[in-house]
């Protein structure tokens, strides 16, 4: 991997989408399946966020180190939270990151054909580690995290030795 490599030959294609009603046990189910850490959020056929595997550990980090020990829920409680109840910002309730393609909350997102390099500026820029990738009709194609261009790298040091 080279740094003015594409995004589209190191993004990932097969999307995991989720709404704001399933249950947080489905979304962490398919996102493993799918070996990837970010699940785009949908309403009806809007996108309206995205969540990740940082905002699901932060919501169970959240439920471990609850105030009142009492009250913390058992892991089963916590399979069945819905998707809203981890989402974080505007309008969303508390851990998803919130966000349209376009309008006045953009989801943080790129071309296919920007480089790594720009990638990598983006997401160091907007303090986040994903970018929805857009083809040239601005349809959403892929995704691609910090980790991905990682793995990339790796892949391709190791392929060199």
């Amino acid at each position: 991997m080279e740094f003015n490599d594409k995004i589209k030959d190191h993004m990932k294609t097969d999307i995991t989408y989720t709404t704001v009603e399933e249950r947080l046990a489905n979304v962490i189910f398919k996102m493993s399946k799918a070996e990837t850490d970010i699940a785009i959020v949908k309403s009806k056929e809007n996108i309206v966020g995205v969540i990740t595997a940082s905002d699901i550990y932060s919501a169970l980090v959240k439920e471990v180190f609850a105030k009142n020990a009492e009250k913390t829920k058992d892991s089963t409680e916590i399979e069945d939270m819905k998707v809203i109840d981890i989402m974080r910002g505007p309008p969303a309730e508390k851990f998803m990151t919130a966000c349209q393609l376009g309008g006045s909350n953009p989801c943080i997102q790129a071309y296919e054909d920007t480089t790594i390099k720009d990638a990598i500026r983006i997401m160091e820029r907007s303090g986040l580690h994903h970018l929805l990738i857009m083809d040239d009709k601005n349809n959403l194609v892929g995704t691609i995290s910090s980790t991905d261009i990682i793995r990339s790298f790796g892949r391709s040091k190791t392929k060199k030795e």
